[in-house]
């Protein structure tokens, strides 16, 4: 698990985990203070997020889409981001880029994985 400062250091992004299949990467992830859910909250503030990746040969990985929703207790927004297609064979690593953008300020955290055999 890694927890860094994002967006200002206004919120703080903790990486839960991630998973490989032959479809996908997968990146689950965690924000606090929760962000605003799906509409610009008060303030007008609304967080996009998006994810791309490439491996330690040079493949590109491209956003394919995730979910996020409030956790059970309201402390933060929990979610999943993931990347298409699942790692190639040769692929030992991959390098996930997380980039987060509030409208006003563009930021981009990498974060790098070991890959095994992928699960079906």
């Amino acid at each position: 698990m890694k927890t860094v400062p994002v967006l200002g250091g206004r919120h703080e992004l903790i990486i839960d985990g991630f998973a490989a299949t032959t479809a996908h990467m997968e990146l689950r992830y965690r924000l606090r203070p929760p962000l605003p859910q799906s509409e610009p909250d008060e303030n007008g503030e609304y967080v996009f997020l998006s994810l791309e990746a490439v491996d330690d040969v040079g493949n590109e990985y491209l956003d394919s889409g995730g979910a996020f929703g409030l956790s059970a207790d309201g402390s933060a927004t929990e979610g999943s981001l993931s990347v298409q297609p699942g790692p190639y064979a040769d692929a030992r690593s991959a390098t996930l880029r997380l980039t987060l953008f509030d409208g006003t300020h563009e930021e981009t955290h990498s974060f790098t994985f070991p890959l095994g055999p992928a699960a079906g």
